[in-house]
């Protein structure tokens, strides 16, 4: 039940993720959360929207694998979720690391110990 809950909410984080960066990527408030201007913004505007599709599609295959009881599949995703969010991380804001990453290490970690 607790990994239920943990790839749900990994899931859901996902989805949030696909709202910003698909449709708030050029407002105020998102913006000031990625420390751009309104010129940066609206020049990478198309290249967020098609991350954040895929953050969409993400948060949807995590959430069928935990409801449907798919635990290789589930696994497998949220594994996918930490190495991007440690290459983010890496590459992009340090913050990712605990945003993305952690929540999905912690939602494996209770789906491989059966929680």
């Amino acid at each position: 039940m607790l990994s239920l809950a943990a790839t749900l909410l990994v899931a859901l984080l996902h989805v949030g993720f696909m709202a910003l960066e698909t449709f708030l990527w050029t407002t105020p408030r998102v913006r000031k959360m990625f420390a751009q201007t309104a010129e940066q913004a609206e020049t990478t505007r198309v290249l967020a929207g098609n991350q954040g599709v895929y953050n969409g599609a993400l948060g949807a295959a995590l959430a069928w694998a935990a409801l449907t009881g798919q635990t290789a599949a589930a696994s497998v995703l949220l594994l996918f979720v930490i190495v991007v969010g440690v290459y983010g991380a890496a590459t992009a804001k340090r913050s990712i690391l605990f945003i993305q990453a952690l929540p999905a290490a912690v939602a494996l970690a209770l789906t491989q110990l059966g929680l």
